[in-house]
C-alpha cells in the first residue's frame, strides 16, 4: 500500500502539479461538449448549403441541364456577371459536400477517434459560431476525455519541468574555470 501512494504521490508530487493536471483534466472534459455543439452549427450549415444546392439544381433543370453543365456554362460565360454567378455556385456546391463529408465522419467516429477526425474535418470559420457553454459531462466519452487529460497533464507538467533544465544545462553543476 505505501509503495503504491509513493507511486502516486511522485506523479502528484506538488500543489503546482495536482493543478495543472485538474485544469488539464477539466479543459480536456469539454471536448466531447464542443464537438457535439460543433457539429450542430455543423449541420444548420449543411442544411443552408443543401437548400442553395437544391434550387441551383432546379434551375439547372429548367434549363435541360445538370447542374455542372449549368455551372460550367455559366463560368464559361462572356458575362462577368454570369460568371461569377457560376464561381458562386461552385462554392455552394463545395462547400455543401465538405460539410456533408465533414458531418458524417465526425457524426460516426467513435469515442477515441473523433478528436482526431474533428481535427481533421474542422471548418474554423464554422467552429468560430460555436457558442460554447461548459458543461459538467456524466457519461462514459466524457469519463475517457477526463482519464486521458489527467494523463496528458501529468505528462505535459513533468515534460515542461525537465527539458527546459535539459536543454538549458539546468541540473548540472558548474566546474569552477582555474
Amino acid at each position: 500500500m505505501d509503495a503504491i501512494k509513493r507511486y502516486i504521490g511522485g506523479f502528484f508530487g506538488s500543489l503546482a502539479e495536482r493543478i495543472f493536471v485538474f485544469f488539464m483534466a477539466l479543459f480536456i472534459s469539454q471536448a466531447p461538449q464542443y464537438m457535439n455543439l460543433y457539429l450542430n452549427v455543423l449541420s444548420g450549415a449543411k442544411a443552408a448549403y443543401e437548400k442553395s444546392v437544391k434550387e441551383i439544381a432546379e434551375k439547372a433543370g429548367e434549363l435541360g441541364m445538370t447542374t455542372p453543365e449549368f455551372i460550367a456554362d455559366l463560368i464559361k460565360s462572356q458575362s462577368q456577371a454570369a460568371k461569377k454567378s457560376g464561381e458562386l455556385h461552385q462554392s455552394q456546391l463545395n462547400h455543401f459536400e465538405n460539410a456533408k463529408k465533414a458531418f458524417d465522419a465526425i457524426k460516426n467516429a467513435g469515442a477515441f477517434s473523433r478528436p482526431f477526425v474533428f481535427l481533421k474535418h474542422v471548418d474554423w470559420s464554422l467552429a468560430k459560431s460555436v457558442q460554447f457553454q461548459p458543461a459538467f459531462p456524466f457519461t462514459l466519452e466524457a469519463l475517457i476525455y477526463v482519464l486521458v487529460g489527467i494523463i496528458l497533464g501529468m505528462i505535459l507538467f513533468r515534460a515542461l519541468l525537465h527539458f527546459p533544465k535539459k536543454w538549458m544545462g539546468g541540473g548540472q553543476k558548474q566546474q569552477a574555470a582555474y
